[in-house]
């Protein structure tokens, strides 16, 4: 295992809005509440590339960059009519196949290449190893 540190674009800013009710009597400044440490994001820890199990004889520690946590689950029409059919029948049962995601998921925008020096010291370059960026996809 590595150490696993947060990581928020956004420096763990919320971007949801304002607190909803000020106090009138109060003149007071709106503020913004906390982001969640649950929710969608870049995470990352620390690793040895030869954990990483992709056939390098590497001892060195690399920052892996990964998306974690949680997204809002928002239904839209389609879910809705989805969720009917699959209830009525109507369309076969997609849940446990994989064929039917049930919410949205955390997943990278883009990713980051990474760079390393293995154990005969050679150098190695591995392509979007690493996620650069995080959003709720689905």
């Amino acid at each position: 295992g590595g150490e696993s540190t947060e990581e928020n674009d956004n420096a763990g800013v919320e971007s949801s809005g304002f607190v909803d009710q000020l106090d009138i009597m109060s003149p007071q400044i709106p503020t913004r509440s906390r982001r969640s440490s649950n929710e969608c994001g870049l995470r990352s820890v620390l690793l040895r590339v030869r954990d990483l199990d992709l056939g390098y004889d590497a001892d060195e520690t690399i920052l892996f960059k990964y998306c974690g946590g949680e997204c809002p689950r928002v239904l839209s029409n389609h879910d809705l009519t989805v969720g009917n059919l699959m209830v009525r029948g109507a369309l076969p049962d997609l849940g446990a196949s994989g064929g039917w995601q049930s919410g949205p998921c955390c997943r990278p925008t883009h990713h980051e290449d990474l760079a390393f020096l293995d154990n005969a010291h050679h150098w190695h370059k591995v392509e979007k190893l690493s996620a650069a960026g995080c959003t709720c996809v689905g």
